[in-house]
């Protein structure tokens, strides 16, 4: 039996009820607007808040004053940072003004490509099976993943953009009947694609990519094995005219780079090849953190599909069968995507690009999943936004106080503040949808993977709903870089004690990144020499029990903090720099 034949024979579910063509009409829809419920939410609600976003703006505000195309950390050129998605800000600002709001439409629009490239790479790799368009672009937009980043201000919707794209070209390229000029245009495709994610991601799309178009005709080579001699005849003559190619296409991205870090030494900026974009030698955002025991959280990306039975009985009858080659040409994108995670060094941050190939797969497996009798099958997915819900109703009826106490014997840290100003409405919100659709038991498999797919947007949806009303005054940094633009206007030197990612530059609008004070010692030392300047520094416990009486104090994200005169930080010794009051 042929390739063809064999996965023609797997792909007869014996259903017992079909979707009608007005409903199928309505599911291609549904990616859409559960992507643009996200997005609008999101906009609208909440402002930039994850430490990587407020450093990609303030590397871009100090690359904007500079007129400058290296990317600046903290003012000083950073050759490890991958400059594309700076650039592209900068060119969005010289349009539509400076402002978050570009950046942010900017990953928008990255990730709405990829929800359209995503169901089109399915259909290629599979195009017998019409319904894996539909299901790869529903459990792409119904990950939680996904739904966390499309409107963040991060290079990672950039590099998804750029990997689906090359993948996508690589599953045009795999079909051997293709012909010379087609050929030649998804090269590119896929050259281009490259050498965007290589200035995206960093030097760890080597790994992602390449290695996936590498061992692709040994897929095919094997799949041909025991087929017909003329199946292998088109193997024997497509094989070796693959890699010369691939080789031809990664050589733009290659000078590129090397030019690049040309570049960057003659402007006084040490770079190397291996450290462009590698967050173990250079840990360029908060959010790698170098802890290895976040991996272990790596799981939560992929919530819901992750704990949804249906997908894992797909699973283990897939398994039981002989697997197609485009299946396995997946699972290569996957090993290559954990891979590149691991390398890149970013924990889980790096692990967003497997929800690619899991989303591919995923869609071939529910292509092929049989009906069975009407269950409460979303039972475990909404159980967890349950209990998500039922935290946060708990956080409006037992004291913060005893919270706090409780979390510090378990944790010897003191609670985020911010949790202190969850609403009731997210946990009613969370308690009523979620139980309501682990009610729902569906006919159809679509309907019921639509069912699924909703509970991240409704987490979104909850989390989005509590910013404009109770979470802002935590997470929004305008108050406090408002104070230190006046400060820094009035001639008054700016530091920070303490760990610096640009929290305030790009707020501030501040001409000069403050000085980060790495210990006490240092800090006294700083504050003698500026006697007219100003730290700022973080603190928990009590805003009343402070040494002294500073300029400003208030919250950012999960901590106090508090902008100090130098004058009081020298008269207390450094007191007034203490983590806790």
């Amino acid at each position: 039996m042929s390739t063809a034949e064999t996965e023609q024979a797997l792909t007869r579910p014996e259903e017992t009820a079909t979707p009608s063509a007005a409903f199928l009409r309505w599911g291609l829809l549904v990616p859409f607007l559960l992507w643009l419920i996200v997005v609008a939410g999101a906009l609208l609600g909440r402002p930039p808040t994850a430490p990587v976003e407020l450093e990609t703006l303030a590397s871009a505000w100090h690359m904007w004053q500079d007129q400058g195309w290296i990317p600046l950390s903290s003012g000083v050129g950073n050759g490890d940072q991958p400059p594309l998605q700076l650039w592209a800000i900068l060119l969005g600002w010289q349009v539509f003004g400076i402002g978050d709001g570009w950046p942010r439409i900017l990953s928008v629009l990255c990730s709405l490509g990829t929800l359209l490239l995503i169901g089109r790479t399915a259909l290629s790799l599979w195009p017998h099976r019409l319904m894996t368009e539909l299901y790869a672009r529903i459990l792409l937009s119904g990950v939680i993943a996904f739904a966390l980043i499309s409107t963040m201000v991060q290079a990672e919707p950039l590099g998804l953009l750029f990997t689906a794209l090359g993948f996508h070209a690589l599953t045009r390229l795999w079909h051997s009947g293709i012909r010379l000029r087609a050929a030649l245009l998804w090269w590119a495709v896929f050259a281009g694609a490259f050498l965007l994610s290589l200035f995206a991601v960093g030097s760890a799309v080597w790994v992602m990519l390449p290695l996936i178009a590498a061992l692709a005709p040994r897929q095919m080579s094997a799949d041909n094995n025991g087929s017909a001699a003329g199946s292998a005849r088109v193997t024997l003559k497509f094989v070796p005219r693959w890699h010369l190619p691939l080789l031809i296409s990664l050589l733009p991205a290659a000078a590129a780079l090397v030019a690049w870090l040309l570049w960057l030494r003659d402007a006084g900026v040490t770079a190397g090849f291996f450290s462009f974009g590698n967050g173990w030698v250079h840990p360029a955002t908060e959010a790698s953190r170098r802890q290895i025991w976040s991996l272990f959280l790596a799981p939560v990306m992929l919530y819901p599909w992750i704990c949804w039975k249906t997908l894992w009985r797909a699973m283990a009858r897939q398994w039981r069968g002989r697997t197609g080659r485009s299946f396995r040409l997946c699972l290569l994108f996957l090993c290559s995507a954990l891979l590149t995670g691991v390398i890149g060094g970013w924990q889980m941050q790096g692990m967003i690009y497997v929800i690619l190939p899991l989303s591919l797969l995923g869609a071939r497996l529910l292509a092929t999943q049989e009906i069975r009798a009407k269950d409460f099958h979303a039972i475990v997915p909404s159980l967890l936004a349950l209990l998500l819900g039922l935290f946060f109703f708990l956080m409006n009826i037992v004291p913060t106080a005893h919270l706090d106490a409780l979390w510090r014997q378990i944790f010897d840290v003191p609670l985020p503040i911010w949790i202190g100003g969850i609403g009731m409405t997210s946990g009613l919100v969370l308690l009523v949808a979620g139980y309501g659709i682990a009610q729902l038991s569906p006919m159809h498999l679509l309907s019921r993977t639509i069912q699924v797919a909703t509970l991240p947007v409704l987490l979104m949806t909850c989390i989005n709903i509590e910013f404009p009303f109770n979470l802002r005054q935590f997470f929004d940094l305008e108050p406090v870089a408002e104070r230190l633009r006046q400060l820094e206007e009035a001639g008054q030197p700016l530091a920070v004690y303490g760990p610096y990612r640009g929290e305030f530059d790009f707020y501030g609008r501040l001409a000069t990144a403050p000085l980060a004070l790495p210990d006490k010692a240092a800090a006294l030392a700083w504050a003698k020499a500026n006697p007219a300047g100003v730290i700022v520094s973080y603190f928990d416990g009590s805003p009343l029990r402070l040494p002294a009486l500073p300029y400003y104090r208030g919250v950012a994200r999960d901590r106090w903090v508090a902008i100090w005169p130098t004058s009081a930080v020298t008269a207390t010794e450094g007191a007034t720099l203490n983590s806790s009051f």
